[in-house]
């Protein structure tokens, strides 16, 4: 059992973290009820805020639009590959282990020990054509390092 801190280290902690810009947060412990008050409400709020275009090179990922396009033309995903370079363009130029990319793309219940990161890397790449910026560094994973360097 951990023991809780005083009520003014708390206020403290929501202070600092209003400092970075962090919007709302949940302290542990809570309530499930408070987690699920907190979600409705952030389903409240407006939708003022616009989805990034991430870019990379050529290659630009609409996250609100869902749409890719490489020089302009449209580049049909499916979500899993969608999310892959997502992840990958959120990542530039980091060497990647498979399993950080099989946890953030497929989530914690993916099988470590498949070839799929391998399989949806090579469906990427076969979709973005040959000069795709994604490179294997062999014995990590991979590395999302578009031409421009971006």
């Amino acid at each position: 059992m951990h023991a809780q801190r005083p009520t003014h280290h708390l206020r403290e902690d929501r202070v600092r973290r209003g400092a970075f810009s962090v919007d709302d947060y949940l302290v542990k412990p809570f309530a499930f009820e408070e987690l699920t008050a907190r979600i409705r409400a952030l389903g409240r709020r407006p939708a003022g805020r616009a989805e990034p275009v991430l870019a990379a090179g050529a290659i630009e990922l609409d996250v609100g639009r869902h749409e890719v396009r490489r020089a302009g033309r449209v580049i049909e995903l499916a979500p899993t590959e969608f999310r892959l370079l997502e992840f990958f363009m959120r990542h530039p130029a980091q060497a990647l282990s498979r399993r950080r990319i099989l946890a953030a793309v497929w989530g914690d219940d993916a099988e470590p020990d498949t070839n799929v990161v391998d399989l949806y890397v090579h469906y990427l790449r076969r979709k973005l054509d040959a000069d795709a910026p994604i490179q294997t560094v062999r014995g990590v994973g991979y590395r999302f390092e578009p031409a421009d360097g971006r």
